[in-house]
């Protein structure tokens, strides 16, 4: 996200900043949410189970549409 900071007014980034942290604060990175991928050798998160996330994407779209 932090590429197209530039490119915002200090409000729209207040905004992105204020759903991250929403999303976060719904959606802890809790270690029980990673798998382990042994092919990869690396753990990873399955965004799927988390609900919802097009709330938390709302402003995101609306902030890329203005600009």
């Amino acid at each position: 996200m932090h590429e197209i900071f530039h490119h915002l007014a200090p409000f729209e980034v207040h905004l992105l900043l204020l759903s991250v942290w929403d999303y976060l604060r719904e959606n802890s990175p809790l270690p029980q949410k990673f798998t382990f991928r042994a092919e990869r050798g690396v753990f990873l998160r399955d965004f799927s189970r988390d609900g919802d996330v097009g709330k938390h994407l709302a402003v995101l779209h609306s902030v890329l549409h203005k600009n």
